[in-house]
């Protein structure tokens, strides 16, 4: 009898033991697959269910079978349900350049003085970002972004999508403009499940006013084959946006031109825009940052001594919360929280930005921006009034810019629609 044959995935604890089989005409995929696996398919499924992103693309390498089962639809769904109740923190850091990656367990119920270590994942080395890092997403364990190609002759700015999970990337097409600045932005359609990039263009140096006016506006549907950009039509005149989200299929971003302020919304699936208008008191809080309160549109600012700020720090009293109650009727709802009396020592000489709700928890979320040697997470409880400092160990220090995002939830079937992943 020949010697049984091990594959191990190491790291992961999972070994399975296969023996030499006769080999049988195959009657059909899921009779090929039970007939060689030792151990039933769903127990499969359920095991792989279990392993970071990272490890189960591995595993489509190390056996014709494994790749089989772990590209089924039944798997796919269930990875992402597991994935959704765990989801994770992703801190993106620029250094000399390049993107580094990191993520931490979404604490649930954080106590006073603890910390959490953030694991590193795999990063962007091989591009060249200079100051275009910023990222769109991510959404489903994606990202996008703007990457700077330099050639003997010339620089281009050609945007890509990419896996901070797996490190793979997809190269888009270069967006034709005779403009000089480009701006994508990354939504996802929860209908037809497909994502979208959104480009637009903007003159590099622009006299006038109207010459800020962002036009061109081009969208690319990812997964389709071919990838190509299309031009559409947008009536809403706005100039580069600075801060966007998406939530439920629709891509806001904000448009701040002197007395000119507004929020864009397009619609990833319809593919229509349309305008916001923000009046009164509520222009300030575009100065501040966007978050998804609860699958609403919200916007948050600090209230500072000397006003509004975007950023919070020792000295701010406490911040307001703006929430589009209803899109059509265009209505907000107003909250201001008051911070607690503890709230200067646990921010101590720190500088703080809005990340976003928690879902699981509602609790708000506040990532330290600087001094730079060391990295904290804020949880406020707006019902409670309370707040828990959480220390990030592990990060790298000393970089140039950096981003933080809540609720990272790693999708199989994206990444291997996307990103060709073999």
């Amino acid at each position: 009898m020949k010697p049984r044959r091990q594959n191990t995935v190491s790291g992961e604890r999972l070994t399975t033991t296969t023996r030499r089989l006769n080999r049988r005409p195959k009657t059909s995929d899921n009779k090929t697959e039970s007939s060689a696996l030792p151990i039933p398919t769903d127990v499969v499924i359920e095991i792989f269910s279990r392993l970071p992103l990272k490890s189960v693309a591995t595993c489509r390498c190390v056996w014709k079978l494994w790749s089989s089962v772990l590209r089924r639809p039944d798997f796919t769904d269930l990875f992402l349900t597991k994935s959704s109740s765990r989801p994770k923190i992703v801190f993106n850091r620029r250094k000399d350049g390049k993107l580094l990656f990191f993520s931490s367990p979404q604490l649930q119920n954080p106590d006073e003085n603890s910390s959490v270590a953030a694991h590193p994942l795999m990063n962007f080395t091989d591009f060249n970002f200079g100051s275009f890092y910023k990222l769109s997403g991510p959404f489903r364990g994606l990202v996008c972004l703007l990457n700077k190609q330099i050639s003997e002759s010339k620089t281009d700015i050609v945007p890509m999508i990419g896996s901070p999970s797996t490190g793979q990337t997809l190269i888009l097409p270069k967006v034709k403009t005779t403009r000089g600045r480009v701006k994508c932005l990354l939504g996802y359609d929860p209908v037809d499940k497909q994502f979208k990039v959104l480009s637009m263009t903007q003159p590099l140096n622009g006299r006038k006013s109207w010459d800020y006016i962002m036009s061109e506006h081009q969208v690319l549907t990812l997964g389709t084959g071919k990838l190509s950009w299309r031009m559409i039509q947008c009536c809403v005149p706005h100039i580069y946006p600075r801060e966007s989200i998406c939530i439920n299929g629709v891509l806001y971003y904000s448009s701040l031109l002197r007395s000119d302020a507004k929020i864009v919304s397009f619609d990833v699936r319809s593919e229509k825009f349309r305008v916001i208008e923000v009046k009164g008191s509520l222009k300030r809080a575009l100065f501040g940052d966007m978050i998804n309160y609860n699958g609403k549109l919200g916007l948050v600012i600090s209230e500072y001594s000397d006003g509004s700020f975007g950023l919070i720090f020792a000295q701010s009293s406490g911040f307001r919360l703006w929430v589009l109650e209803d899109v059509e009727k265009q209505e907000w709802s107003q909250h201001f929280y008051v911070l607690p009396a503890s709230w200067k020592n646990v921010a101590g000489e720190h500088t703080f930005e809005f990340v976003g709700l928690a879902r699981t928890t509602n609790e708000i979320v506040l990532s330290s921006l600087c001094p730079p040697y060391c990295s904290y997470l804020i949880y406020f409880n707006p019902e409670r009034n309370t707040l828990v400092r959480v220390e990030i160990q592990g990060l790298e220090m000393g970089v140039s810019a950096h981003q933080t995002f809540l609720d990272h939830v790693e999708d199989v079937s994206s990444i291997q629609r996307l990103l060709k992943v073999t």
